[in-house]
């Protein structure tokens, strides 16, 4: 264990800088309730992720399924 006052100093520096990345990546965090102390509220967050997400997937999904009906439609019509 080292106690000379250079090396405490530059441990200060080194806690100094990982405090300013945490505060940068603390920024960074989108403000969403997933991070909320109460329960309610983190699984509701986590219902309506989901919901967003079903949707961005299941839209374009639904775009092919409609075209190729149309177009088998268009084929069996003629």
């Amino acid at each position: 264990m080292r106690n000379d006052p250079e090396y405490i100093a530059y441990l200060e520096q080194r806690i100094a800088a990982l405090e300013g990345r945490l505060s940068a990546v603390e920024v960074r965090l989108p403000r969403t309730q997933l991070m909320s102390a109460s329960f309610m509220s983190r699984a509701f967050a986590v219902l309506g992720h989901y919901m967003v997400a079903s949707m961005i997937i299941a839209i374009p999904i639904y775009i092919f399924a409609f075209i190729f009906a149309a177009a088998i439609g268009s084929s069996l019509s003629h």
